[in-house]
């Protein structure tokens, strides 16, 4: 090895040392950079010419250090298994919020809500049985079954403007999910470009497997490796990105709910039908859309229809003040559910209080309608079976997001325990490649005494 050739080994040492300490304060830098993953340098010993000649051959064992690029430090399967939890937790994140929100809707118990009114309903029917021949309590009664019918239609109103409400998420979040799906194609172009001519690309990396991370939780979609550097992103085993291409989504179903019809919404793609979904927060709000909110408005609208049936059935066979001396044919209620439950009985006179003809009037029919309170499979017990649903099913959507949320927590340890910078580990690199820079400046100051002393010995 000559000296000149030694000086060459030693700079490339300080190269590849200097490179180290750019990639390690790289890592220092982007320690607290949400999707950063942590970089290393890749180096592999220059040997000498394995070349056979026939009048020379290579005189020295080794030719120094080659630089052979920065990889990013990652954990494939860590990034699948939390890629998966975080899109199970999004799922059941949004069913959570879904019960969460018609709690806060019926607002049980509550001394406004219905089971407050009902009670306040049923107890009038008492006052008019103590004093059947007098308008007052039977006025007082057809204000509490105004008050009844307006909480019925308040509800159903807040129930649909929550159906409403999580459509409108849900075609938003899709129209979300095609832009991030372009992002990702995006971005797989450049890093291709960036690939095939041998240039890093790990920050575009970073970023497009943050995208792809947020697709995991809006549609529970997976990802795999492609050829130079890309990544392929799917949903539900068809292909939402490949390559530089991608596949839009659409909602597809009405825009409104309409009580006994079909108001189920689905995922298509733009161009050929039905779409598969993994999970995810769509997922979820397809969910709540589909079936959770139109479950709670038709058992709303029936126990609404309860009310309407029962009191109705008791007007119609008992009499009123209004001296017909045949029973009554005026109805309390109407409206086919809980939206348009309205109080079409007016005159309190025409209160069938009785269940003898006038001037008989021996309450009989109001105490009858006051008993209806306990009545087996009534709107009481009907409606508080439903509330105890509600709570059992919002208690175990609680119960399961926690159990997710502990899964998903301990995989994004696992997977950023892989990918994510520390400091300490990188403090030891940096003192590392110091001390080798510092070894391979002295390596040349040696190398450059050596010359000089060669060169003047010919003086």
């Amino acid at each position: 090895m000559s000296g000149f050739s030694s000086l060459g080994l030693g700079a490339r040492a300080l190269s590849a040392a200097q490179r180290g300490m750019d990639v390690t304060g790289q890592n220092i830098s982007n320690a607290n950079t949400a999707g950063y993953s942590r970089q290393r340098i890749e180096q592999v010993a220059a040997g000498g010419s394995v070349v056979p000649a026939m009048w020379s051959r290579s005189s020295h064992p080794a030719d120094g250090v080659v630089i052979t690029g920065i990889t990013r430090i990652r954990d494939e399967f860590a990034e699948a298994r939390a890629l998966s939890a975080q899109g199970d937790l999004s799922h059941l994140s949004t069913v959570k919020q879904t019960y969460a929100d018609i709690e806060t809707t019926f607002g049980e118990p509550s001394d406004t809500g219905l089971q407050e009114q009902l009670a306040g309903f049923w107890t009038s029917w008492h006052d008019i049985a103590n004093d059947p021949a007098s308008d007052a309590p039977r006025a007082q009664m057809l204000q509490k079954a105004a008050t009844l019918a307006g909480t019925f239609n308040s509800l159903s109103s807040r129930m649909n403007q929550q159906w409403l409400d999580t459509r409108e998420q849900l075609v938003a979040t899709v129209s979300n999910v095609n832009a991030m799906a372009s992002d990702v194609a995006r971005l797989n172009a450049a890093i291709r470009s960036a690939v095939t001519a041998g240039n890093p690309a790990n920050e575009l990396a970073d970023q497009r497997d943050a995208l792809v991370m947020q697709l995991g939780q809006a549609v529970g979609a997976t990802a795999t490796a492609g050829p130079d550097g890309v990544v392929n992103v799917s949903l539900g085993g068809s292909p939402l990105v490949s390559g530089d291409r991608t596949r839009a989504l659409q909602v597809a179903g009405p825009t409104n709910h309409t009580p006994g019809a079909s108001n189920e919404m689905a995922l298509q793609w733009a161009a050929d039908g039905s779409a598969a979904i993994g999970g995810g927060s769509v997922q979820g709000l397809l969910d709540g859309v589909d079936k959770t909110l139109p479950s709670y408005l038709t058992q709303l609208d029936a126990i609404a229809v309860s009310v309407r049936d029962a009191v109705n059935g008791v007007q119609r066979s008992g009499y009123d003040n209004g001296n017909s001396g045949a029973p009554s044919t005026n109805d309390l209620f109407a409206g086919s559910g809980a939206g348009d439950l309205h109080v079409v009985l007016t005159a309190p006179k025409l209160v069938a209080a009785s269940s003898a003809a006038p001037p008989d009037a021996n309450g009989d029919k109001a105490r009858q309608m006051a008993e209806l309170v306990g009545l087996p499979g009534g709107p009481d017990a009907t409606y508080r079976t439903l509330m105890v649903s509600l709570g059992v099913q919002a208690q175990t959507a609680n119960r399961q997001t926690d159990l997710q949320s502990a899964v998903a927590s301990q995989l994004e340890d696992a997977r950023t325990a892989a990918s994510g910078v520390s400091l300490d580990e990188e403090m030891t690199n940096l003192v590392n490649y110091q001390h080798s820079y510092e070894a391979a400046a002295k390596f040349i100051t040696a190398i450059d005494s050596t010359l000089d002393t060669l060169i003047n010995m010919t003086r």
